[in-house]
């Protein structure tokens, strides 16, 4: 009784290696028909990709930006008797763009609160005395026309601009028992300089730097005197296109 039963399980286990082997030529042609389809769809896939990655060249862009108001020379000087100064402050901003290809156009605004400090001399030969008048609201506002060329390869996710436009500086000045300075409104120019680095699909980073170019003309200063005005930012954007 035992012989059979063994020459039965080994016709049985030669039975099954011969399905297998016989099943092998289904199943490489199974293998080589989904690899000849993978082959069709992924070109079309990533294409599709590709083109869904790409950015449009038109649309709005929108940056929030925190910097330093750095101003380059003292505010004002009547003479020998009387000069003014701003300290180096935080500025915030935001900007609105809309780009046409490498072109674009601009409308940005900053707030800064600097403060005030007066240094006046009483008499020839004696020495300065400084006056703190505390802080100033410092408004600052610009349409700018901006440039912005397109590099290529690895270095495409960096796009420098350079851009320029008209402005407009509004200072709101402290009060002292002693002294008083009015408010003003400058018309200036802005000119700006920077780039912005890409992380990912629609978001950004960016660093620039802006000079409003100004004339000071307000009392008791009596010396009209052209003042530059530095605010370096770094911020955060979203293309929108």
């Amino acid at each position: 009784m035992g012989a059979p039963t063994h020459i039965e399980t080994q016709a049985y286990q030669e039975m099954e290696m011969s399905n297998c082997t016989q099943g092998w030529p289904a199943r490489i042609r199974l293998v080589a028909i989904a690899a000849a389809l993978m082959a069709f769809a992924i070109p079309g896939t990533a294409a599709a990709q590709s083109t869904d990655e790409e950015r449009s060249a038109t649309g709005f862009e929108l940056t929030g930006y925190v910097g330093a108001f750095l101003p380059l020379a003292k505010l004002a000087e009547s003479g020998d008797s009387l000069t003014a100064e701003f300290s180096t402050k935080v500025a915030f901003g935001l900007g609105l763009e809309y780009w046409f290809g490498n072109f674009g156009i601009q409308v940005q605004g900053n707030y800064s609160n600097p403060s005030l400090t007066l240094q006046v001399i009483e008499e020839a030969g004696s020495f300065p005395i400084s006056v703190k008048l505390g802080s100033t609201d410092v408004w600052m506002a610009a349409a700018n026309i901006l440039w912005r060329p397109q590099l290529s390869g690895p270095a495409a996710v960096v796009r420098p601009y350079f851009g320029a436009g008209p402005a407009v500086v509004k200072i709101m000045y402290p009060t002292d028992e002693l002294f008083t300075i009015q408010d003003e409104t400058r018309f200036a120019i802005s000119l700006v300089g920077g780039a912005q680095v890409e992380l990912s699909k629609g978001w950004f980073v960016r660093l620039d730097v802006r000079d409003y170019i100004s004339k000071l003309d307000t009392e008791p200063f009596e010396t009209t005197k052209t003042q530059n005005d530095l605010v370096t930012s770094f911020g955060v954007g979203y293309a929108f296109h």
